[in-house]
């Protein structure tokens, strides 16, 4: 695969520490990356059919829209998060959770550093705005990942709720 500048524009990297969050995976078994995006919530959507994809969060970096996710590297990688982004025109750059102090290359991935901390908003723009009995559940990271998803793109709706939370989507 080759990358040309317009589409990785600039590549952001620092390091990011790998969290489980609620997935019950052990922290150091998933991979953290963060992509610089023109809508965060496209990018967050497009990355959340991915499998292997554990957790996601939106927000601003230093100015930028970013889309921030969890993965397991034993079901998905770094290039494959990028081709389903670049599928869909969907980001600028890349923020991987690998240190690169020189500067240099990450791959085909041109390298700068942002200063400051990323400043995360509230997630699934899709299923809050579209879907709010389902938000409303008391959803997993997988399974609001799962759903909002769906919303941006449509198609049959994941089955992933619980019987529990059908009967009270059911009840409402």
């Amino acid at each position: 695969m080759t990358s040309s500048p317009s589409v990785f524009a600039t590549a952001l990297l620092l390091l990011v520490g790998a969290t489980g969050l609620a997935t019950g995976q052990e922290p150091s078994s998933l991979e953290t990356a963060t992509f610089s995006m023109y809508c965060y919530w496209t990018g967050e959507a497009t990355v959340g059919r991915v499998d292997g994809v554990v957790a996601s969060r939106i927000g601003h970096w230093a100015g930028k829209e970013i889309v921030q996710v969890d993965y397991d590297p034993a079901l998905t990688d770094l290039d494959t998060l990028v081709r389903a982004l670049e599928s869909r025109s969907s980001f600028y750059a890349v923020v991987v959770d690998r240190a690169a102090t020189d500067g240099g290359d990450e791959g085909e991935f041109a390298v700068s550093r942002l200063r400051g901390e990323p400043r995360f908003i509230e997630p699934k723009y899709s299923l809050r705005r579209r879907h709010p009995e389902l938000y409303a559940l008391d959803l997993t990271e997988q399974q609001a990942i799962a759903l909002n998803s769906w919303s941006h793109f449509g198609g049959p709706m994941p089955d992933v709720l619980t019987v529990e939370q059908k009967q009270m989507l059911a009840a409402r």
